[in-house]
């Protein structure tokens, strides 16, 4: 049976797997500057028959890893592996990274037995705190070119059949003039009250907006000295909604916040996008379902789920939007990810048995996208009737 050959070609190297989830945690890298996390998944990739190309798309830690004499159909496989500044992994990318290498070597056991063949895309800076971030987005050309594309993400369980919003990633700024703050604040035009009046238009703004909206953010810079009227201020911003135009009327709205504050205070300001803009996530029940089947020959039961709406934001949705795409999420426990908790448990035993079965599980779902042609054609068909529904919805 080829999956079986394939689980057990992933258990002979699940040690090697493992230590690289744990090199690449215990070396985070914030997106774009991923050197140590590229070189080890090419290297150890290349050493298993893997013909590997960097600098896809122009991004210098990006890469492509494909079997020679490779044909169609293609399902592509995706690895993240930057980390968050502070707390490193707290979002699992390692796992994922490790996951998806893992799936790669599972298929190449079996891919002489298979008409198609899987790609492995590194895709860097997918955490939107980096400028230019999003490199599934700058790499959609490229990865779109697959028939179907799926990757794994850690979580809470067990689950694959969920949405995800739409995000802008920007940075606003407001410039002041300094001058003493009690000698002579007459003086001086006060940046900071532009982000203050920037927060507190935003959170007037909350009871007129959709419960599935979020507004968040942080001030990156608010001042030198207490004593000085701050010249200069900056926060950094997130917009997330469930579709573009929504999000798109969203950012506006805090667009003209921005621009009011600034006239509330006599500041100039601007807006400045960090990462590319997130699309919402189009879910595949088609690709769901055989995640499920493929977990449960890896022991874990999932019930047919129903769809869910998810919170968090991936560029991994603008893939969606364009071919059939699956992102599965494997358990790594309770702890809540993007925390200091989070980033823990992603280096836990627990997480790592998980990564193996999420790597087999994709394997599985290569295998059967690739040996069973008319899956694929109801993944494209599906996909098309969403895309479908969704723009007469809009």
């Amino acid at each position: 049976m080829l999956k079986a050959k394939a689980f057990q070609a992933i258990d002979a190297y699940k040690v090697e797997i493992i230590e690289i989830a744990k090199k690449i945690h215990e070396n985070p890298e914030l997106g774009h500057q991923e050197f140590k996390a590229l070189e080890l998944l090419t290297e150890t990739i290349k050493k298993h028959g893997f013909h590997v190309t960097t600098r896809i798309s122009g991004l210098a830690t990006s890469f492509k890893a494909e079997l020679p004499g490779g044909n169609e159909p293609v399902v592509a496989i995706l690895a993240e592996y930057d980390a968050l500044p502070g707390i490193g992994h707290a979002c699992g990318h390692n796992l994922i990274a490790a996951a998806a290498l893992g799936a790669a070597l599972g298929f190449k056991a079996v891919s002489c037995q298979v008409n198609g063949t899987i790609i492995l895309y590194g895709t860097p800076a997918e955490e939107g705190v980096v400028e230019n971030a999003g490199g599934k987005v700058l790499m959609i050309e490229e990865i779109s070119k697959a028939d179907a594309v799926i990757m794994v993400h850690p979580g809470s369980n067990w689950s694959s059949y969920s949405t995800n919003l739409a995000r802008e990633s920007f940075l606003v700024e407001f410039h002041g003039k300094a001058s003493h703050a009690s000698g002579s604040p007459e003086k001086g035009v006060n940046a900071l009250e532009g982000i203050l009046q920037t927060f507190n238009g935003i959170n007037a703004l909350r009871q007129h907006l959709r419960s599935d909206i979020r507004i968040h953010g942080i001030i990156k810079h608010g001042g030198d000295s207490p004593n000085v009227v701050p010249h200069y201020a900056s926060a950094h911003l997130y917009v997330r909604a469930p579709n573009m135009p929504l999000l798109k009327e969203t950012f506006e709205k805090v667009e003209n916040i921005v621009k009011g504050a600034a006239l509330m205070t006599g500041t100039n300001t601007e807006i400045t996008r960090i990462a590319n803009t997130y699309a919402n996530r189009i879910p595949s029940k088609v690709l769901s379902d055989l995640y499920r089947v493929n977990l449960a020959l890896n022991g874990i039961q999932v019930p047919d789920e129903q769809l869910r709406e998810g919170g968090g934001s991936t560029d991994f949705g603008n893939i969606s939007q364009v071919v059939p795409g699956l992102s599965g999420y494997f358990d790594v426990g309770s702890a809540p990810l993007h925390s200091p908790e989070g980033a823990f448990a992603c280096a836990s035993p627990k997480s790592f048995e998980s990564a193996i079965i999420a790597a087999k599980t994709l394997a599985g779902v290569a295998i059967d996208l690739l040996t069973d042609p008319e899956k694929i054609s109801e993944a494209k068909r599906e996909h098309k009737r969403l895309i479908e529904d969704q723009a007469k919805s809009l």
